[in-house]
């Protein structure tokens, strides 16, 4: 296909979930859509309607045989089955010398396509660093997403190109450390998410209401995100153990023996983290941040030894 007198890639989507069907219809203005491959035909033509392209295609028992022929395959899967995908990809699907295969695993790095099976191909993982817990609003803010990349010179080359046309800003990222730079997004944006949850179950405790609880902190949450993101830790961090208030942290320590472990277990973990960051700041004495060290310390080893 050519759009404009150049040629213009095929691409086939294996997977298209949100994420995937939002790719695919963002990439669909440089690449030719080509099969959208779900386990079922209803879930790949829901895909396809939203995206405005493609073909029903499904899966067949592991055996990707019957597919036609794409220069770039997308894998978008959950993690727990890109690996399996892959395998059976590179055996049985037909790919030409040069074909492109990459995913969209944030945890899992390019080295689960073991080329062994199939060295003619390129491979790769692309990673937006964006959440697509809904299609629309992705559509329209995606652009600027950072986007962790990482394979073999070819595919990367390539993907970057195809990334930086639909908006992204393309982060090359070693290999070696990918599971480590998702951890870091898992913890950016799914653990803030299950803090600011227990943050409200909290107050829920306290017996205020549910309208009220969300506004509570509405601007606080709001203001503590903007100095971090403005500024650092050491300059956007507050509260009693950036005072080095002993007295305050005790008392939470003392609530929280009748509140759920995880909240005492998150309270003892973050707080250490906050008394590293404390520490650079000229607001507390280290005699105070060590207190509320070992205030910390010991509430962790108190609640991990058996009665």
């Amino acid at each position: 296909m050519f759009r404009h007198g150049l040629p213009v890639p095929s691409l086939n989507c294996i997977g298209a979930g949100r994420a995937g069907a939002v790719l695919c219809k963002l990439l669909a203005d440089h690449c030719e859509i080509g099969q959208i491959i779900n386990q079922n035909a209803e879930s790949s033509q829901r895909a396809i309607d939203f995206i405005g392209a493609g073909e029903v295609a499904c899966a067949d028992n592991n055996d990707y045989s019957h597919l036609k022929t794409a220069d770039i395959w997308m894998l978008c899967c959950p993690d727990d089955q890109i690996e399996t995908v892959a395998k059976n990809v590179l055996r049985s699907a037909p790919l030409l010398p040069g074909t492109l295969l990459f995913h969209c695993s944030g945890c899992l790095s390019s080295k689960v396509f073991d080329t062994m099976i199939n060295s003619s191909v390129n491979v790769a993982s692309v990673h937006p660093i964006h959440s697509f817990a809904n299609a629309e609003s992705s559509m329209a803010g995606f652009a600027g997403t950072h986007c962790a990349i990482e394979g073999d010179d070819a595919a990367v080359l390539r993907l970057t190109e195809l990334f930086t046309a639909i908006g992204a800003r393309v982060m090359p990222i070693d290999v070696e450390n990918k599971t480590l730079y998702h951890l870091a997004t898992v913890t950016a944006c799914n653990h803030l998410v299950s803090l600011l949850h227990m943050s409200q179950q909290m107050l829920a405790a306290t017996g205020i209401e549910e309208p009220q609880r969300k506004l509570a902190l509405q601007k606080l949450i709001q203001q503590t995100v903007d100095n971090f993101l403005h500024t650092d830790a050491k300059n956007s961090l507050t509260g009693p153990i950036s005072r080095g208030d002993v007295t305050t942290v005790a008392n939470h320590l003392r609530v929280l023996e009748r509140a759920p472990i995880a909240w005492q277990e998150t309270y003892t973990g973050l707080g250490r983290t906050a008394t590293d960051i404390a520490q650079q700041q000229a607001e507390a004495t280290s005699e105070k941040l060590l207190a509320i060290a070992e205030l910390l310390g010991n509430a962790a080893i108190h609640r991990n030894t058996p009665e």
